[in-house]
Parts: C-alpha cells; structure tokens; sequence
C-alpha cells in the first residue's frame, strides 16, 4: 500500500521543485551570459537551454532584466561578502579598495566563464550589480572624507574606477596579459586618486587568500 503524503510534506517537495527549476534557469543564463557574446542572451535561449517553456520561466521572472538582475547578485553577493569580510582587516581605504579590484580582475582569469557574465551583465545593468556598485560608492567616498583620495567627486571617482576595472576585465578575456596585470591597474587607479606611491606599493603587495568562487 502506497504511503500518503502529508500535506506538510506535499508543500516541501513543491519549494524544493521551484528551487531546483530557478535554479536551472539561472545555470542555463549563466552559460549563455558567460560566453564572449552573451550579451544578446534572449528568453528564448535561456528557455532552451534550461529545458522549461516560456511560461515557466515567467512563473519565476517578469522578464529578461529581472533574471539578469537576480543572476548578478547569485554571481557576486557570497563573493562581495567573502572580500568585504577581508577588506575590513585592512587599516586604510587604499588598500581596501585595491584589494577589491585585485580580487575582481584575478577572478576574472580564473573564471573566464563568471569574467565573461560579469562583463556582459554589467551592459544591461548597474555595473558588476547593484551590490558591487554600492560598494565601490561607498568605498570612494570614505576615501574622499578620510583624504585619502583626491578627486573632484565620489561620483567622478567611483565612475573612473568601476569604469577602469570593467574596461581591464574585458581586456583579460579578450587578450593574454602580463600575471600582474591587476596590480598594474589597480597602480594607476590609484595614482589617479593622488595616493601616495609607498603606499600604493603596499596595497598591490597584499597576499590574495584564495576564497570560493561562486556560481549559481
């Protein structure tokens, strides 16, 4: 005789088939997204990819953006945790900031696949998501308050920096560079916020520890 099912139990195994098909679609736009032109990534890709129909996927999001949107914070929110938690170690904003970036284009080589999404992600939206870009907002503020960098406006500061970072990412994917590439970018970044040049040589000196590297 065939055991019932509680109803308790009947609702579990439902959150845990809406979890596993969102979690199959945003896999599937992850793979798409994290080619060289994912860019153009469509519903109707992401929906063959992940095997659902279009009204499942709209069960899950309203629309394109809305999963671009959700993809991002999966791709970066663990990982923006793991380097804050780090960054908060640190005694001055520079070396903050330097170690954010350094994380972010290191990564990027790793992972050309997370590199790839984050690149074409950051088209459609905030720039490396809306937690990141928060970040690096603040980041150049306290900066600016503390006097460490100098720059006509948090707003021009942060733009030059998430800016350089995304320009140096793409630049990784597209073409090799030199393995300190990262600590030549985050120099000139710097540089450009009039910090001092023995204190930037701390900052790209830093040990990177290794963290995890998230994917949905």
């Amino acid at each position: 005789m065939a055991q019932k099912i509680s109803p308790e139990r009947r609702v579990q195994i439902g959150k845990e088939k809406r979890a596993r098909t969102r979690a199959t679609i945003l896999s599937a736009a992850f793979d798409l997204l994290g080619r060289p032109h994912g860019r153009s990534t469509r519903i109707e890709e992401v929906c063959l990819a992940a095997v659902v129909s279009r009204g499942t996927f709209y069960n899950y999001f309203s629309d394109i953006d809305e999963l671009f949107e959700v993809l991002t914070y999966e791709m970066s929110h663990e990982f923006n945790i793991a380097v804050q938690e780090l960054m908060q170690t640190l005694p001055n904003c520079a070396m903050r900031v330097a170690l954010a970036i350094r994380y972010y284009l290191h990564r990027a080589r790793q992972d050309r696949s997370w590199g790839w999404a984050m690149v074409n992600l950051s088209g459609v939206g905030p720039i490396f998501g809306t937690d990141t870009f928060q970040y690096a907002t603040a980041s150049v503020q306290e900066g600016v308050s503390s006097g460490e960098f100098q720059v006509q406006s948090v707003t021009i500061g942060r733009d030059m920096m998430i800016g350089t970072v995304l320009a140096s990412m793409t630049t990784l994917l597209r073409e090799e560079q030199e393995e300190d590439y990262p600590e030549k970018v985050v120099r000139q970044i710097l540089s450009a916020f009039c910090v001092p040049a023995s204190i930037i040589d701390v900052c790209v000196a830093i040990e990177l520890l290794k963290l995890p590297l998230q994917r949905p």
